[in-house]
C-alpha cells in the first residue's frame, strides 16, 4: 500500500529554485516562510479532520527535509480514504486524479464511505498563501 505521507509543496518548484540560488539570507527567509506555511497547513489540517477517536489529528504533521523541502504527512494507514472516500462515494479534486490512484482497493470488499477532505484543502489554501507570501517579499512575479 503507498503511503499518504509523501505529499511536498508543489507549484512552488520554480520560484524555489530562483530563491535557492539567491544568498543565504533568502534562502534561510524563504525556509522560515515555508515552515510558517507548513506549520499552518498542519493546524488547518488537523480543524478539518473528522475526530472520531482523534488518532487521524494526531497523526497529521510536517517534516523538513532541507531549508527549501518540507514534507507534509498523514501517517494514519486510512488517511487516503477518509479524505478520498471509498467506494462509489469517491470524490478525487481535480489535478490529484493520479495521486489519489495508488490508494484505490482491489474491489474485493464495497465500503462505501463519503469523502471528508482535510488535507488537500488545508494545503491548497496554504499553497496559495505562501506564494502570494514570497511574491510580495522578494518582488517575484
Amino acid at each position: 500500500m503507498a503511503d499518504f505521507t509523501q505529499f511536498r509543496f508543489d507549484g512552488l518548484n520554480e520560484m524555489l529554485d530562483k530563491l535557492s540560488k539567491a544568498g543565504d539570507e533568502i534562502v534561510q527567509g524563504t525556509s522560515d516562510e515555508l515552515e510558517g506555511a507548513a506549520m499552518e497547513m498542519v493546524a488547518k489540517a488537523k480543524q478539518l479532520a473528522p475526530d472520531d477517536t482523534g488518532l487521524l489529528r494526531n497523526s497529521i504533521s510536517y517534516q523538513k527535509n532541507s531549508n527549501l523541502d518540507f514534507e507534509l504527512v498523514a501517517q494514519e494507514h486510512y488517511s487516503p480514504y477518509v479524505e478520498f472516500g471509498t467506494g462509489g462515494l469517491v470524490d478525487v479534486p481535480l489535478g490529484l486524479e493520479s495521486y489519489a490512484m495508488q490508494f484505490k482497493g482491489d474491489g474485493i470488499r464495497q465500503v462505501n464511505l463519503p469523502a471528508r477532505p482535510y488535507f488537500f484543502p488545508a494545503y491548497e489554501e496554504g499553497r496559495k498563501r505562501l506564494i502570494d507570501t514570497l511574491k510580495r517579499k522578494y518582488g517575484l512575479k
